[in-house]
This record gives structure tokens, C-alpha cells and sequence, in this order.
């Protein structure tokens, strides 16, 4: 049983957080995939380290009402997809992001 965790808030503009779904990344992190219902976008946070006290936040998709219910693996090219439900208009359905780096940010600094 947990007796004890570590909490921590990674994002809190707006209502977030919905829909999440969590997996490791190829550096050995969190990558978190969610839903964010203020702005209606699909969103990931990639941790800054293995206890997730800090992470970079991205917005993968904001074409009209996208994000809900996702899941998120990695793949065999070690790069992040993720499904979720979503579009715009009368165009719904199955949508999936397949991140173009490991952490699914449009760049990234290596330390």
C-alpha cells in the first residue's frame, strides 16, 4: 500500500488535468498526455524528473473540441503517440499525435 506520495500541481490554467493518461519515455520520465476543457486542447507535460515536481507543458492539438480521453504509448520508433477523441464541426472521432521528439515539445535542450 502507499503510505506516502509526493504531490505535486503541474498545471492549473484553466480546467485541466482531465482525461490523463500517463506512460516512461525513452529518457526515463513521466510523459503525461490530458485534456485541457478551458481552452478544449490536447495537451502533454513531459516531467523534469522522475519524481514529475516540475514538467514542460505542450499543446499537441487545438483544432476545435480535441483531447478527450486519451492514451498515450511509446512506439517502436521510441517517439510518443497518443489517441484521443476529437475535431471540429461535425468532424468527430479517433484522432491520434505522433510526437516528432521523444518529449513531445517542438524542441528541446539536452543537459
Amino acid at each position: 500500500a502507499c503510505t506516502s506520495a509526493i504531490t505535486t500541481t503541474l498545471d492549473s490554467a484553466g480546467y485541466v488535468g482531465l482525461y490523463t493518461s500517463i506512460t516512461v519515455g525513452a529518457d526515463g520520465l513521466p510523459l503525461i498526455s490530458y485534456y485541457d476543457d478551458t481552452n478544449y486542447d490536447l495537451k502533454a507535460a513531459h516531467c523534469q524528473d522522475v519524481s514529475c515536481t516540475g514538467a514542460t507543458l505542450t499543446t499537441l492539438d487545438s483544432a476545435g473540441i480535441v483531447g478527450q480521453f486519451t492514451s498515450i504509448t511509446i512506439g517502436a520508433d521510441g517517439l510518443p503517440l497518443i489517441s484521443y477523441y476529437g475535431g471540429t464541426d461535425d468532424d468527430y472521432g479517433l484522432k491520434v499525435a505522433h510526437c516528432a521528439s521523444p518529449f513531445c515539445v517542438p524542441y528541446f535542450r539536452r543537459r
